[in-house]
């Protein structure tokens, strides 16, 4: 056998491993395979796609997603008002069973990814709406929890030191589409870039952040979720600490949450940008839907009216 043959079957054995070591080539995918279909759609045209190869692709591993999204929740709940509505005076489900009310959040995500622009999106959007319609939340309040989900690669590449998370490319096709789902849910002034949204953010918070017991205690549940998501009970309370490591001052002082100790900070950033850096270097990952991930017990693909904790209900 020539060098060239040897060369090319371990080629061939080394890029079918990722598909559970099938030789079947009707079945094999260019390791870089997402890159190469976002490097092909249009950022506002496909913004939908783009932002679903993102997080159900690129970046979809539970180890980032989980903490991230978290961490997305205790921004919010350092603005007392968001808090209160999460917390319902101690009854709130993100409360009593955190798990399945991060879950059912990430579920809904998965379904908007597949479906915006079609009916059924707009069936998600109207649960979702519905569930939160006897809070009166105001417009501001709205418009921040979208900006904390558009902004949060850059936000979280930023307190890394991380370059170029996303793509130019990327960052647009993700205002756009967080936009999109904004725009379809009645969401007023959503800023026109990816820069304006992430600056109107930082200014909302700089005006509307301050401690409250609601918003202590949500962050105390987000915090032992993800400890016990991702780390055995017995490394539980280390968990929590690299859990609020991933926050900054600011979050750390109005959630009442000391300063990290050093080798945590250290290991998580270190942890982050392994993680980031190693997505560069490492083939694209199997696309696996949110809600697959996430709402299993709910069905391949299901209707949104059987999600969330009054589902029973809304369907009837």
């Amino acid at each position: 056998m020539t060098d060239g043959s040897t060369q090319r079957i371990w080629l061939e054995l080394n890029t079918c491993v990722q598909y559970d070591g099938c030789m079947d080539q009707s079945r094999w995918r260019h390791p870089r395979w997402a890159r190469r279909e976002i490097s092909e759609l249009d950022p506002f045209v496909d913004a939908r796609r783009i932002s679903q190869l993102l997080f159900e692709a690129r970046y979809g591993s539970p180890l980032l997603v989980r903490p991230l999204f978290s961490l997305a929740f205790a921004r919010q709940v350092a603005v007392p008002a968001i808090a209160e509505t999460l917390h319902r005076g101690g009854r709130g489900l993100i409360l009593s069973d955190t798990a399945r009310r991060n879950d059912d959040t990430l579920v809904f995500f998965g379904l908007l990814f597949r479906h915006l622009g079609t009916p059924r999106a707009d069936r998600v959007l109207e649960r979702i709406e519905r569930m939160h319609a006897r809070y009166h939340i105001p417009n501001d309040l709205h418009l921040y929890t979208l900006a904390t989900l558009a902004c949060l690669p850059e936000r979280a590449a930023r307190r890394l030191g991380v370059e170029e998370l996303l793509s130019p490319r990327e960052s647009v096709a993700l205002h756009a589409y967080w936009s999109e789902v904004g725009r379809r849910m009645g969401i007023d002034g959503i800023p026109s870039t990816s820069d304006a949204m992430l600056a109107w953010m930082l200014d909302f918070e700089a005006s509307e952040y301050a401690p409250s017991r609601a918003g202590r205690e949500v962050t105390a549940a987000l915090g032992r979720e993800v400890a016990t998501r991702l780390l055995p009970p017995a490394l539980g309370a280390w968990g929590e600490r690299l859990f609020y490591a991933l926050f900054d001052e600011r979050l750390r002082e109005v959630h009442g949450i000391s300063a990290p100790r050093p080798m945590d900070a250290v290991l998580v950033r270190a942890a982050l940008r392994g993680f980031v850096i190693g997505t560069r270097w490492l083939p694209d990952g199997e696309e696996r839907s949110l809600v697959d991930r996430y709402g299993h017990e709910y069905g391949a693909d299901p209707a949104p009216e059987r999600v969330g904790p009054d589902a029973i209900a809304a369907t009837a």
